[in-house]
């Protein structure tokens, strides 16, 4: 563009400065009020240690330092004098773009030429696009072919770069090659993402209060629907707000000035919107600053009343907070089924799909790129080649799948008349997930390469394709993850403003009258409108992941339900350097001790049986009867109630169903007990994942929601266990000296089992050792109470037998156990929505 003079006279200046003080003061109350809100919150987290959840497998790599160079190259590049000169051109980590006159001044620390941070940037690679914004930008001329852009006839390449950025001063490269141009936009544009969204993401209490301060201070001027030049730091975000407003005086004031050739005009105009931009920001860079020293010095003087009056606060908050809801409640819940609901789904149809393709082709290209290292590198000397491979993986170009999301663009278009968005922003945020997840994928794949690289018993390509399987599976989890998140966020900043735009003028009057509910001493901490809002949010968030949990159990984008959340996929029996002690294959549990894992959602046809039993010590009466919710006898014919465990170690709830059942003929079911004021026992579950067969479809609806492979459960009788001094030796029974206890005294037998103390909590063995025989050195001379695995729904209450039975050695306690083995195959949906499901082999090893 070159440089022009500024028409920005003094009489200009202080007239921007004056707007600047004058929007300044309504934007701080607002700004004053949400720091100390922030600051309470975090207050509030601190002391009831909550912490925000993070969920993830692959491994993710230490953020690097900000000085650190990410982009160094020759490039031409089109000076101030309108001339092309050979540049040497740096990109460091903290995003900012670095010109040098060489590299020789460069090696020699001489301080860059220019220094870009391209905040709103947009990259153009065409004369013709780059006008056309140009056009839109400068109001002076329309449409002129003129001597504005660089001239084409001039460059010293075929492949040119125009950098358009928002009241700055444009920049303009050319390289050689198509590749030398394609890297440069890919790190370009990396920098343009980071640096409109970095900062905004951050979860400190000046960002907090500044989102919330300025969407507030937009909503008092009626604007509710969401802003794409929201971005960069809170500086940058205010000054894009308050030049919105000052070009329409900027363009009236200058237009007279400029009476030169139409050329001019333009690079006139552009050089003082970029001065008064300038003036503006460094003007509100002084007063933000105050305005936040300001607010740390209250929150000081506020944090001790803070802490002591949590609870006050909290109360007097959840008071005001029922008051408002008796007024908005309905109003918000009939807006949201009438205009709202009835979108979502398409909305999410809308949002997913470009999204989801995306995320498909990155996990394409990681994979292609590891299939073809396992074939290069088969042999373990060739350690230097395959570590610049993996470098070289790690540099993967992934322009491909951000064409995909920007596909958003173009399915948004129809839902624009009900709901204005701005796109621009939701297609930068996961970009950069996308970019982040890949990184995740390289590193973790690294990690397990160069682990197996250490031991040279290992067999190379076998161990490279293993670390493989195992990243794709939990690339797969990880991906489901982020793109809920993304979707539920979207879903929310989709529809949130018209529902407020809707209500504010029924409620807008009224919230200040409901400041009589708030304690004076507080008042400080708590705001009506904050309040107000949140309600609306909750409203608005129930209805949305209703919507993303049944595209979840649907299967629909591949995504997972939350419900087989709690697995670990691994292919390799250890878990790469640096992992959590929780993570995967960082378990050293003994078989005999492992916990069984839910099942993989990724495994599908040709899983191997994998059975575990589970020990569960019921600690109460009342947990005893939610166990064993019916006992008795069961006719044939009758709907059955599958007991499953609910908590941590189970993967399915009770659920009662007639449509899946077995083709065998089900015997009848005998469950007899003793007396019922008997201490609780531990239960012991035998579940075995079944080899799936046939390819017919799982049932859909509530009665496909158990697995996506056949699980048999074998109830064995809870017996009262006590753990053993070493790993295999059996533990001693009780006193052997005490009187031996007739079989048939209810009374002697009850006290025996009170004198239990120790029992084993969540013991998991595996079924081989209990088929050989091991389970029962834990056994000790105590009553077996039997559990039937299925039970009447019919039956109001359990059919108690009381009878007694004899102690003896272990073979006659074998003996007494009661097994119920049902087989049920629960096949995987294989398609969903014309999509096909995709099946992986069973891991070596399920944590």
């Amino acid at each position: 563009m070159g440089t022009s003079p500024s028409l920005l006279d003094e009489n200009k200046s202080n007239y921007i400065r004056e707007q600047v003080d004058e929007k300044f003061k309504k934007f701080a109350p607002i700004y004053r009020k949400q720091y100390s809100l922030a600051y309470l919150s975090q207050i509030r987290d601190e002391l009831e240690q909550r912490k925000e959840e993070r969920t993830q497998f692959l491994k993710q790599r230490a953020p690097p330092e900000s000085g650190k160079v990410m982009y160094e190259e020759f490039v031409r590049y089109f000076d101030d004098g309108r001339k092309w000169k050979e540049r040497y051109i740096v990109m460091r980590a903290c995003n900012v773009l670095e010109c040098h006159e060489s590299y020789k001044a460069y090696v020699k620390g001489a301080p860059p030429i220019h220094r870009l941070m391209p905040t709103g940037g947009t990259i153009l690679t065409t004369e013709e696009k780059y006008m056309e914004m140009i056009d839109q930008a400068c109001p002076c001329t329309n449409n002129v072919q003129e001597d504005f852009a660089p001239p084409v006839a001039d460059m010293p390449g075929e492949y040119p770069v125009y950098l358009r950025l928002p009241y700055r001063r444009d920049s303009y490269f050319c390289f050689r090659d198509e590749n030398s141009q394609a890297e440069f936009i890919s790190v370009l544009s990396d920098c343009i993402r980071h640096q409109n969204k970095d900062f905004l993401k951050k979860k400190t209490c000046e960002v907090k209060a500044f989102l919330k301060a300025f969407q507030l201070y937009r909503q008092e001027n009626g604007q509710y629907e969401s802003w794409d030049m929201l971005i960069g730091s809170d500086v940058r975000g205010l000054a894009n707000l308050f030049m919105e407003d000052l070009m329409p005086y900027l363009e009236k004031e200058l237009q007279p000035c400029m009476k030169s050739k139409r050329a001019d005009k333009r690079r006139v105009w552009f050089a003082t919107v970029e001065a008064a931009y300038f003036l503006l920001q460094e003007h509100l860079m002084q007063r933000l600053t105050a305005l936040k020293e300001e607010c740390k010095d209250m929150v000081k003087e506020q944090e001790a009343r803070m802490r002591s009056d949590m609870d006050q606060i909290i109360s007097s908050r959840t008071f005001l907070e029922s008051k408002l809801r008796d007024m908005v409640a309905e109003p918000a819940k009939k807006y949201c089924t009438e205009q709202v609901q009835p979108y979502l789904p398409a909305v999410l149809e809308e949002v997913m799909g470009p999204i989801s393709l995306g995320f498909t082709e990155a996990r394409d290209l990681s994979e292609g790129m590891m299939e073809q290292l396992c074939q290069d590198f088969e042999d373990a000397d060739q350690r230097e080649e395959l570590q610049k491979a993996l470098f070289k993986m790690s540099k993967a170009n992934l322009q491909s799948c951000y064409d995909k999301v920007s596909g958003l663009a173009d399915h948004i278009q129809e839902l624009q008349q009900t709901f204005n968005y701005c796109i621009k922003g939701l297609a930068n945020s996961t970009e950069i997930d996308l970019k982040q997840l890949m990184e995740n994928l390289e590193y973790t794949f690294e990690l397990l390469v160069r682990k197996a690289l250490e031991d040279p018993s290992i067999n190379l390509t076998m161990a490279m394709q293993k670390a493989s399987n195992r990243v794709l599976k939990q690339f797969d989890y990880d991906s489901s993850t982020v793109r809920k998140k993304i979707l539920q966020e979207a879903l929310i900043n989709i529809t949130l403003p018209s529902i407020k735009k809707h209500l504010a003028p029924s409620f807008k009057e009224e919230l200040p009258k409901f400041e009589q509910y708030i304690f004076a001493d507080y008042s400080d901490f708590i705001n009506v409108e904050n309040v107000y809002e949140d309600i609306i949010h909750q409203i608005l968030e129930k209805d949305i992941s209703m919507v993303v949990k049944e595209a979840a159990s649907l299967k629909k984008f591949n995504l997972l339900t939350e419900s087989r959340y709690n697995f670990s996929v691994s292919s390799l029996s250890s878990s790469p350097p640096g992992s959590a002690p929780s993570s995967p294959g960082h378990l050293n549990t003994s078989p005999n001790l492992r916990m069984p894992m839910p099942p993989s959602p990724l495994l599908g046809n040709g899983m191997t049986a994998n059975k575990s039993v589970t020990v569960h010590s019921l600690k109460s009466e009342s947990t005893l009867s939610q166990a064993l919710p019916v006992m008795g006898k069961i006719g044939d014919g009758e709907n059955k109630t599958l007991l499953e465990e609910s908590s941590d170690d189970g993967f399915a709830t009770a659920e009662t169903s007639t449509s899946i059942t077995s083709s065998e003929t089900k015997p009848e079911l005998i469950t007899t007990t003793i007396a019922t004021d008997v201490v609780p026992t531990p239960v012991i579950l035998v579940t075995e994942g079944t080899e799936s067969a046939g390819t017919s479809s799982s049932p859909k609806g509530d009665a496909a929601t158990f697995s996506d492979f056949a699980i048999a459960t074998r109830a064995i009788s809870p017996i009262c266990m006590k753990t053993s001094g070493s790993g295999g030796d059996p533990a001693e029974t009780e006193d052997n000296s005490k009187p031996a206890v007739s079989s048939d005294d209810p009374a002697q037998i009850k006290a025996l089992i009170r004198d239990e103390s120790t029992y084993p909590i969540a013991v998991c063995l595996s079924i081989e050792d209990a088929e050989a025989g091991d389970i029962y050195k834990e056994v000790t001379d105590k009553q077996v109470l039997d559990l039937p695995e299925k039970a009447s729904e019919t039956q109001s209450s359990p059919h108690l037998e009381e009878e007694t039975r004899p102690l003896g050695c272990v073979k006659e306690i074998r003996d007494l156990v009661t097994e119920v083995i049902e087989v049920e195959e629960v096949l995987p949906t294989c398609k969903d929505n014309g999509e096909k499901g995709q099946m992986f082999e069973e891991p070596e090893a399920i944590v």
